[in-house]
């Protein structure tokens, strides 16, 4: 399956910050984290802080793959709006996952303040979600009051208010209450402090078998050697379902766009994250370098031998998704005369029925998953982070009823 695939702005802007060797020997450890990505990075980071030996595996390069393809939206809305997620599991349980996301945003923010050498291309925002279909008025303007009952600073706009070029019928605006980084960067520094504080990473180790006992869990790498660990941390994204028996996921393949530096953003209010309600829907952000981050364009993958599964980059669907998405924002903004491509990637993305990821142990009470399907995959990574090291320690937290497998 190719789950990345073209010209990544996040992996081509720097030097790749640190390499990791590979495991050339039997180890063992307290706690083995499969998967380097954004996810498993966090689940380093809380495990290391709280001085639990933990060991990190990816088989590819650390970052490489879906975290090098995030837009890295970080927006407590789910894939679903509250007034939808309250009709699968109530409204108190709606507003509890939407605040728990909400709350991440904030832990982020305090993790690159107070422990990491670099902000990460962190910055708050706020963001538009909006829709230039007037018959969703009513819904919009529920949607408003209910986030508003539940603490969340929103605004319900009828129009555009001159603040934005483009066609708005009805838009909740939420202010200061989103934010954007970048991924590979975050990723790279979370492991970094990890491994100041103790923790071991290998990269280019490819776990092949896992094998779960009474007190411990055996894992075998393709290159030979064993890893025994008290508990496995499986954090490896859109491969994770490999581990599961039953479909918890739909997946499609997402196409990205970046843009060249724009000089004046005309008609692009406080250059907020920016979301539309189509299906799939469009969602856009702004660069510590000003450019333009457009993505979406979902098509469904299929089967694991289909097109979408292994997309190309020289594939014309690539370049035919890449150039709509173009054409879109132009007609967004046309008073923005320099918005030109420069990079075009696409990656996999999955839904989940409910909107929510997927944490906590699924058939064996050593092996944890922390599999954060959807738009709010890094959010849903530091809170899943968080609530697994409570289950570690003992401390099994109330909220992951909301996530549990067979829900």
């Amino acid at each position: 399956m190719n789950i990345v695939t073209g010209d990544r702005y996040w992996i081509n802007r720097r030097e790749i910050p640190k390499r990791y060797s590979y495991l050339h020997k039997d180890i063992k450890t307290d706690v083995l984290i499969l998967g380097g990505g954004i996810t498993g990075s966090l689940c380093f980071y809380y495990f290391n802080k709280n001085k639990i030996d933990t060991t990190l595996i990816d088989k590819n390069i650390i970052g490489y793959m879906a975290t090098s393809a995030s837009t890295s939206i970080l927006d407590y809305s789910m894939d679903i709006n509250m007034i939808g997620v309250r009709g699968l599991i109530g409204e108190k349980n709606a507003a509890k996952a939407f605040r728990l996301t909400r709350e991440s945003i904030d832990h982020i923010e305090k993790i690159i303040r107070d422990d990491l050498n670099s902000h990460c291309g962190f910055m708050k925002k706020d963001l538009l979600y909006y829709t230039d279909n007037k018959s969703y008025y009513n819904m919009f303007n529920k949607e408003c009051d209910l986030r508003k009952k539940h603490g969340f600073n929103v605004e319900f706009l009828e129009d555009n208010g001159n603040k934005f070029d483009f066609n708005i019928k009805s838009a909740i605006y939420c202010k200061d209450d989103t934010a954007v980084l970048d991924p590979y960067e975050l990723s790279h520094e979370l492991l970094a402090y990890g491994v100041k504080s103790g923790g071991r990473v290998f990269e280019n180790t490819q776990g092949i078998h896992v094998k779960p006992l009474k007190n411990k869990v055996i894992i075998h790498t393709k290159n030979g050697f064993k890893i025994e660990a008290k508990k496995v941390i499986v954090a490896t994204g859109y491969e994770g379902r490999d581990h599961i028996r039953e479909r918890i996921v739909r997946l499609a393949r997402s196409f990205t766009i970046v843009t060249k530096p724009i000089k004046n953003p005309e008609g692009w209010y406080n250059l907020c994250n920016i979301r539309d309600d189509n299906n799939p829907y469009i969602y856009i952000r702004s660069t510590e370098d000003n450019r333009m981050i457009v993505g979406g364009e979902d098509l469904a993958l299929g089967g694991i031998r289909s097109k979408m599964t292994n997309l190309k980059q020289e594939d014309k669907v690539s370049f035919m998704k890449y150039e709509s998405l173009e054409k879109k924002v132009k007609k967004m903004f046309p008073r923005i005369k320099d918005l030109q491509m420069e990079y075009g990637f696409s990656g996999f993305f999955g839904e989940t029925k409910d909107g929510l990821p997927y944490i906590g142990t699924y058939d064996d009470p050593n092996i944890y998953y922390c599999l954060g399907y959807g738009s709010n995959g890094i959010l849903y990574g530091e809170f899943g982070a968080r609530l697994l090291l409570e289950l570690y320690k003992g401390k099994e937290n109330p909220h992951m009823e909301l996530f549990r497998f067979r829900r």
